[in-house]
């Protein structure tokens, strides 16, 4: 008896994938620098607020921290207050994050980046089961299924998500439960019996709680909207068709999920225009059109593969470069004909066009938004969740297919040198390695970095300064401030022997006497650290002067070093 006939095979195997997800997903929580975005997740969860840091003066450590400190009385309308008046996020992760972080911290300490890290590290595991079940239910293979699992357990996207203490993870978790109501839905309107009423509230319920946790999964019910209206107007041509109970109840459904959202217009109105967002409007010039194309293409490959690219020399760059394309051409045939194969098949035809429908309907709507509204969506590796268990889907569901019939698969549609013409069953297998090795990479953080080297920053600082330091940057926005705090906290993990001072200087449109003040009042010897500071005032005239030596590049800083004597 072969081994896969085994009962117990395919639970032990997805148990397997489980723990290695785990692994894959813990390996170095809390070594990584915060930022900026983990830093804003982490005092909103707290119940904490960034106004209360003080500008234009002279701060401790202690002070520009203290939104990071555990106070056991704060209480989850804290959360939601601080969230609304300053934030421009929905409340669901950071109510549960709350109730986490109380779990696990202690009164008056420094929240923990592991445990913060933790839930969402949790929520991205649990996403290994839950790719499984939609993936055999939605192609009634278990081979499509354990593939499929075994891609959301090594992607090094799917690490990098759930190494960060934001709500990605949770949200993903919506879109492949909504996934299952979209398939079972579209399976109604082929003849299968209609949504139950249990199973219409109980969509209405997941989409709501997708939107309660992203505002970006509304792109993903949009898509939705986009693969039912090609049905809808299949069934035009009948108009009993589209009044029939199948359809009456995707009304329902559309008509609950409406109003789901709806409450949240309010919310969104009311949120100050704090410019939190303006760092992705974009206006193109010349050719600089065509580069979010390139960067969705990078952002839907590194969804499966990637190798050391960041924070290497150029050299071992220069190979994962080589390697990871060669890769590409190898496994892509089979991948591709993977696909064609399920578009074809009776089997997995209906559900291949559904996922392939919504995963074009992301795309589209993306490219909506950078093109038509300007919002460059494509800049941040983070926005590409939306459509992330779509694509593992439509991957895992291809490869599936040629494990499963390999006499299927053939090159003689593509020439490739006889040295990248794999087997069916070597491009899983590669497909499956070359995801460990990129899943290592992120955990090891030679991909995906954070934007901001605050660690490097501060250990340099750390290393250099042989006088008291004082750090100034500009703030127009809370970003700033979150930034600022992120730098501030590598002092802290780092156990400084002597904490810097800090200065959040207020953006305005004329010159700020702030600085000037603070030079002539602080008493000397100091050291002067302008980082990301937009301020052209000669600091020379009080007896400061600039390090003339060449200092390293830390990515996220523009930074010059000053004696004050």
């Amino acid at each position: 008896m072969k081994i896969t006939n085994n009962r117990w095979f395919h639970p032990v195997l997805l148990l397997f994938w489980v723990g290695l997800g785990i692994l894959l997903r813990f390996i170095n929580l809390g070594a990584k620098s915060a930022s900026s975005i983990e830093i804003s997740t982490l005092v909103f969860s707290l119940g904490h607020g960034l106004k209360i840091i003080p500008l234009d003066q002279i701060i401790s450590a202690d002070i520009l921290l203290s939104p990071l400190r555990f106070e056991a009385t704060t209480q989850p309308s804290d959360v939601v207050y601080h969230l609304f008046s300053e934030s421009n996020h929905p409340p669901l992760y950071f109510l549960l994050n709350h109730f986490w972080m109380k779990w696990f911290s202690t009164e008056g300490e420094f929240v923990s980046l592991t445990v913060a890290r933790s839930l969402s590290s949790i929520l991205g595991v649990l996403s290994i089961p839950a790719i499984f079940s939609l993936s055999y239910f939605a192609f009634r293979s278990l081979i499509f299924a354990q593939i499929t699992a075994a891609l959301m357990a090594v992607s090094p996207y799917g690490i990098y998500l759930s190494q960060e203490t934001r709500h990605y993870t949770i949200t993903i978790l919506w879109i492949i439960a909504s996934l299952g109501y979209f398939v079972k839905a579209i399976r109604s309107l082929e003849g299968e019996k209609p949504l139950s009423i249990i199973q219409v509230i109980g969509w209405i319920m997941i989409n709501g709680l997708g939107i309660a946790s992203h505002y970006f999964f509304i792109v993903f019910l949009g898509a939705e909207g986009l693969v039912l209206g090609e049905f809808w107007l299949k069934n035009w041509q009948n108009k009993l068709g589209i009044l029939r109970t199948a359809w009456l109840r995707i009304y329902g459904i559309i008509l609950g999920t409406f109003i789901s959202g709806l409450v949240w217009i309010p919310i969104l109105k009311s949120i100050p225009n704090d410019q939190l967002t303006d760092w992705i409007e974009t206006e193109f010039k010349g050719l600089g059109w065509i580069e979010p194309l390139f960067r969705l293409l990078a952002w839907l490959i590194t969804q499966i593969f990637l190798l050391p690219v960041e924070g290497t020399p150029t050299i071992i760059t220069v190979i994962s470069a080589l390697i990871l394309l060669t890769v590409l051409v190898g496994v892509s045939p089979g991948i591709i004909q993977g696909i064609r194969f399920n578009l074809t098949s009776s089997n997995t035809q209906l559900e291949t066009k559904i996922f392939g429908g919504i995963l074009c309907g992301i795309l589209v709507l993306f490219l909506i938004l950078i093109y038509g509204l300007q919002k460059d969506v494509s800049l941040a590796a983070r926005y590409q969740f939306v459509y992330f268990p779509v694509f593992i889907l439509i991957v895992g569901s291809a490869l599936g297919r040629i494990w499963k019939q390999p006499e299927i698969f053939n090159h003689s549609w593509v020439s490739l040198p006889p040295i990248l013409q794999a087997n069916s069953q070597k491009i899983v297998i590669v497909t499956l390695i070359m995801g460990c090795v990129g899943a290592l990479t992120v955990g090891g953080n030679y991909g995906f970095q954070k934007s901001q080297q605050s660690d490097h920053l501060a250990s340099y600082i750390i290393n250099e300064a042989k006088t008291p330091v004082i750090i100034a940057t500009s703030q127009r926005t809370h970003a700033e401030t979150r930034a600022l705090m992120g730098l501030g906290l590598e002092f802290q993990r780092q156990q400084a022997e002597k904490l810097p001072q800090f200065l959040l200087v207020k953006k305005t449109d004329t010159p700020s006497p702030v600085v000037a003040t603070v030079l002539t009042q602080v008493q000397r010897p100091f050291e002067f650290w302008r980082v990301n500071l937009k301020d052209n005032t000669d600091f020379s005239q009080f007896r400061c002067q600039e390090d003339p030596r060449p200092h390293p590049d830390f990515k996220g800083y523009r930074y010059q070093r000053y004696y004050c004597r």
